[in-house]
C-alpha cells in the first residue's frame, strides 16, 4: 500500500461497522507482506503522506539557514573591508597633514609636458588638496620642486624620497626617454610604489621588465583621446583614493 491508498484505508475503517467479516480485512504492502487492516495501517500511511512535505519543509529550511548565512558573510566581509579602506585612507591623511612630503611624484617625458600640466598634474593635486585637506602641493612634477643650481639626480632622490606613490605617465615619449628611465631606476631603488598612467597606445614590448610586469599585473590609469581632447576614464577621486590606500 501507499498513500494513494489513505482514502480508501480511511473510508473502510470509518465503516468498519458496517463489514460482517472486517477482522478478516487485510492489506498487502510494497514489499509483497500483508498486514490487518487496522488505525495502524492508516496511521503509516498518514505518515507515508507526510513525508515529502517534511522533506521539502527541512530542504527549504536549510537552504533559508544557507541563504542567511551566506548573507551575513558577505555583510560582515564587506563591513570589515569598508573599516580596513577607512583606516588607510585616515592613516595616509594624517601622514600627509603632519608631515611634509607628497602623496605622488609624477615621472614623464618632457615630450608630454603641456599633456601632464593640464590634464594630470592640476587635477590630481587639486583633488589630493581637498581629500587630505590641506591647501600646500600634494604632486610633485619635479622641475617645479627641485631646487635650482643644485644636483639633479640629488634632486630627484630628494623628491622622490618625499614622495610616497610614483605615477608613470606612459607615452611615446616616455618610451624614448632614457631620462625617465633613470628616474624609473631611482624609484625601484625607493622601493616606491608605482602605478602606471597610459596617455598613448604604447608598445608594451619595446618597456623595460620591470614597466612589462606593472602593465599586465596592476589597474592602470587610463586617458583615451575623444572628440579632440584627453579624457580620464574613471574620476579623479576615485584614482587619489586609491593611492592614499598604498600609502
Amino acid at each position: 500500500m501507499s498513500c494513494s491508498d489513505f482514502d480508501s484505508v480511511n473510508f473502510v475503517l470509518s465503516k468498519r461497522n458496517r463489514f460482517q467479516d472486517f477482522d478478516k480485512l487485510q492489506c498487502t504492502n510494497k514489499d509483497h507482506t500483508t498486514d490487518q487492516l487496522s488505525v495502524a495501517v492508516l496511521n503509516i500511511l498518514k505518515r507515508d503522506c507526510a513525508l515529502p512535505l517534511i522533506i521539502g519543509v527541512a530542504v527549504a529550511s536549510v537552504a533559508i539557514v544557507s541563504l542567511v548565512t551566506s548573507v551575513a558573510m558577505f555583510l560582515c566581509h564587506h563591513k570589515r573591508k569598508r573599516k580596513r579602506y577607512i583606516h588607510l585612507l585616515n592613516q595616509a591623511i594624517t601622514q600627509l597633514q603632519i608631515a611634509e612630503g607628497f602623496a605622488v611624484y609624477l615621472i614623464h617625458s618632457s615630450a608630454d609636458e603641456v599633456f601632464v600640466k593640464n590634464n594630470v598634474y592640476a587635477p590630481m593635486n587639486e583633488t589630493f588638496k581637498k581629500v587630505v585637506g590641506v591647501e600646500r602641493d600634494l604632486v610633485c612634477i619635479g622641475d617645479e620642486q627641485f631646487k635650482v643650481g643644485w644636483n639633479i639626480y640629488r634632486e630627484i632622490y630628494r623628491c622622490m624620497g618625499l614622495s610616497h606613490v610614483v605615477v608613470l605617465v606612459l607615452s611615446e615619449g616616455f618610451a624614448n626617454s632614457a631620462f625617465c628611465d633613470q628616474e624609473l631606476d631611482i624609484a625601484m631603488q625607493l622601493k616606491k610604489p608605482i602605478v602606471l598612467l597610459l596617455k598613448d597606445r604604447v608598445s608594451i614590448d619595446e618597456l623595460s621588465e620591470p614597466i612589462q610586469v606593472l602593465y599586465r599585473t596592476n589597474v592602470r590609469i587610463l586617458f583615451e583621446y575623444e572628440h579632440g581632447e584627453y579624457v580620464l576614464k574613471t574620476t579623479w577621486d576615485n584614482v587619489c583614493r586609491s593611492i592614499l590606500q598604498m600609502i
